[in-house]
């Protein structure tokens, strides 16, 4: 597509300059799209500026007669908002969805209430549909019965629509279904037993029609250089009581990942713990105070694991002389504040679930994630939110969270997914312990990733149990053999917390 071609003039506001690769993906979905061929998936990192490509497509497809009209999907109101404000910018015309409008912007959730007025629409006008964060649905035309509320939907929809454009940065399901719409190949399974007389199902691999990677887009400068910090502790305390025996039995982990394989022990209540969840903090104020030298405007994301988490976390910086904005499903004009967070020089956002995809604030740098959900789809969708430049003076963003395997698991991925100069992993030592009771850096080896460490994860039972326990008490429960046993209301940590550098340093 020429320069000229981008530009487009006559249009009311003068647009960004796209990027090489939003230019690419432009040509290719126009040469692509077609009555044959109607269907067309987007992969890009999240934070390359997907929106905008796609608003841009849109506005070059109803300038060359193809389409009349848009509608767009999202996970969240405030995602939506911000697409329709962004659909609006570039094509120059109305998408409040009501008379006179080219287009509309709705949640996921509001699609079942007016999926019959849509598919009206679609068999009288020629539409494109725009479904972004495309892994929130499942469903697949060979396979109709794992198709979740808004695969269905999708499917329904699909029917009537001219185009559809699918955008994700992680378009996978951590259940493993298909999504909606989408082409997918067979691929044999070369793992399988060579005498094993049944012959496994082939994998079904998604087929993107562009892809656009995280070393891309930081060789590009499109996006930040993530560096992740996993945070472990070598000596740690765990007492448990037995109330029948008045008996109190102590045992010691040298890791995070040792704690968490003791049955009385799981993520969920680490993650509410006052001390990894301070050094925690700590750490993520002390890197954000250091950007704001720089950059006043830089701030912090916390991902806390439900409401009473996040607001304990707001606590917990306020105290700290942090500015916080805490942004929550129950809080009073929560897509408000967040708007506003956008725009002001507030120092950290707390949030469960509304900050963690799709919503774009670029003075987002620093990111502490205190979130039960260990899902790969999750992480990777969090860390973008800190990871989409704004400038020449950004090249950095931060993440930190405790060692747990799994979360140390994506961490080793997203460094395989970083330009190979950048792609190095250091374990940096405490210089001094500062608890006589723990081990010197010289001692006990740093814990691997095992196949025990790597077993299926079941977030869904995670959320329920720490549900179960009470979400507000630091105070454990373990029933076995019919009588109650009791934890400490504090496990103990050693104060010598250390850093686990995953793939953040830029070698000179």
């Amino acid at each position: 597509m020429s320069a000229s071609h981008h530009q487009m003039t006559g249009h009311p506001r003068e647009l960004p300059a796209l990027r090489p690769w939003q230019a690419a993906c432009i040509d290719q979905a126009l040469a692509t799209l077609s009555p044959s061929h109607a269907h067309f998936l987007c992969q890009a990192t999240p934070g390359a500026g997907k929106m905008l490509m796609a608003a841009v497509l849109t506005r070059e497809l109803m300038a060359r007669g193809d389409i009349d009209y848009v509608l767009y999907l999202g996970p969240t109101a405030s995602v939506v908002e911000r697409a329709a404000e962004t659909l609006a910018q570039v094509t120059g015309k109305a998408m409040h969805g009501r008379l006179g409008a080219s287009g509309t912007a709705l949640t996921y959730q509001a699609l079942r209430n007016c999926l019959e007025e849509l598919q009206r629409l679609g068999r009288d006008a020629r539409v494109l549909l725009i479904w972004d964060e495309s892994h929130h649905a499942a469903g697949h035309a060979d396979a109709r019965e794992s198709a979740n509320q808004w695969g269905m939907a999708l499917m329904a929809l699909e029917r009537q629509v001219r185009f559809t454009l699918a955008l994700s940065g992680t378009p996978w399901r951590t259940d493993g279904s298909c999504l909606p719409l989408l082409r997918y190949l067979d691929t044999p399974v070369d793992d399988a037993p060579a005498d094993d007389a049944a012959t496994p199902p082939p994998r079904q691999q998604l087929q993107p029609d562009f892809i656009y990677t995280l070393t891309q887009a930081i060789q590009d400068g499109v996006c930040r250089h993530p560096r992740l910090q996993l945070i472990d502790n070598r000596s740690i305390r765990l007492t448990r009581y037995h109330a029948r025996s008045g008996r109190r039995e102590t045992r010691r982990f040298t890791s995070i990942p040792h704690l968490l394989k003791h049955p009385a022990m799981h993520y969920g209540s680490l993650l509410r713990h006052d001390e990894p969840m301070r050094h925690l903090l700590d750490l993520g104020c002390e890197q954000l105070a250091c950007l704001r030298q720089g950059d006043m405007d830089a701030a912090g994301l916390v991902v806390a694991s439900d409401i009473v988490h996040a607001e304990a976390i707001a606590e917990a910086l306020e105290d700290r002389q942090q500015s916080v904005c805490l942004v929550t499903s129950k809080a009073p004009n929560a897509h408000a504040r967040l708007h506003a967070f956008r725009d002001d020089s507030t120092q950290w956002i707390v949030s469960v679930g509304m900050v963690s995809e799709g919503v774009d604030i670029p003075r987002l740098r620093v990111c502490c994630y205190l979130s039960h959900i260990r899902t790969e789809q999750h992480f990777r969708q969090v860390l973008g939110r800190i990871i989409r430049r704004q400038g020449n003076d950004d090249a950095d963003c931060f993440l930190y969270a405790l060692n747990e395997p799994h979360l140390r698991r994506y961490a080793r991925r997203v460094a395989d997914d970083l330009p190979e100069d950048l792609a190095t992993v250091s374990f940096p030592m405490p210089e001094t312990a500062s608890d006589p009771a723990a081990p010197t850096a010289n001692r006990a080896p740093t814990p691997s990733l095992t196949p025990q460490d790597a077993a299926p994860l079941d977030d869904s039972a995670e959320a329920a149990r720490a549900r179960q326990e009470g979400e507000t008490s630091t105070q454990l429960a373990l029933d076995t053999a019919g009588s109650a046993e009791q934890l400490d209301p504090d496990v103990a940590f050693s104060r010598a917390f250390f850093e686990r550098l995953v793939a953040l340093r830029l070698l000179s």
